[in-house]
């Protein structure tokens, strides 16, 4: 069984969203979760139906990615934030939700909790880098708008990139797929890289009084995320003995747990 799928009616479009079937038994509260760029929702799947029964578990689509419409305007993460809490508005729950964000995701759920304190309890973040100015100049580098050819040489860089990165357990089924999905955001795929370098999330951090656990993986990325615990007034932190490429489809269970610790235990 897969997630269900569902269009919403937002400020910026329609914006697509997966979730778990909503059902009386669910009395926890509910988690939204927010992806990385450039990619898509389907990276929450096994999340959603890992964690779905207990509780009402949904992932959007960022504007421009997935199924989402495309902004008529060069987003920051502030519009992303607002675009999320559009999707949380029309999905109706009935009490504080919890947050979970994915890098670019991790910024955007922060906005989010910053714009709206009274939406959201918990804040869940799988990666929140804090770069110096050389990595950030280096990270833009990589990460810049594509450069188009009929030999198709901008795939194969994706691939490569992405191939570099990926664990060698990863099922190449599985790669494929998110290789797909990355490609769907087009030729302005760009614009969540480039929101997310606009993003200091060392300015932000500090302003956050909800309870926050940071997942960070062994990776580069990972390591600059250690960074943020001293930023945040109500931080745990867990440090994850693997990659963050493929993380949420090879280790559902390990990544699940330190999720209900956090968002069922008390504080």
């Amino acid at each position: 069984m897969s997630p269900k799928r569902m269009f919403i009616d937002c400020e910026f479009g329609q914006m697509h969203v997966r979730m778990s079937e909503k059902s009386p038994n669910q009395d926890r509260h509910s988690l939204y979760c927010i992806h990385q760029s450039p990619s898509s929702s389907v990276v929450y799947d096994p999340i959603i139906m890992k964690l779905g029964n207990s509780r009402f578990v949904a992932a959007g689509d960022t504007p421009g990615f997935g199924e989402s419409d495309e902004p008529n305007f060069l987003p920051e993460i502030s519009d992303y934030a607002k675009a999320h809490a559009n999707i949380l508005d029309n999905l109706d729950t009935s009490d504080k939700v919890d947050l979970m964000g994915y890098f670019t995701g991790s910024k955007i759920a922060i906005a989010l909790a910053l714009q709206r304190p009274e939406m959201v309890r918990k804040l869940i973040l799988f990666g929140i880098p804090i770069y110096s100015d050389k990595e950030l100049s280096d990270e833009k580098k990589l990460y810049r708008k594509d450069e188009y050819s009929w030999d198709g040489k901008h795939l194969m860089n994706w691939w490569e990139h992405l191939k570099r990165n990926t664990p060698e357990e990863y099922p190449i089924e599985l790669f494929v797929s998110h290789f797909s999905e990355i490609q769907r955001g087009g030729v302005n795929s760009w614009w969540g890289h480039r929101a997310a370098f606009n993003y200091k999330p060392e300015l932000h951090l500090p302003k956050l009084s909800l309870p926050v656990l940071i997942l960070c993986t062994e990776d580069p990325q990972g390591y600059k995320s250690l960074k943020a615990e001293k930023l945040i007034n109500n931080c745990k932190l867990v440090k994850l003995p693997f990659k963050g490429q493929g993380a949420l489809d090879l280790h559902t269970n390990t990544i699940t747990k330190h999720m209900l610790d956090f968002l069922d235990g008390d504080g």
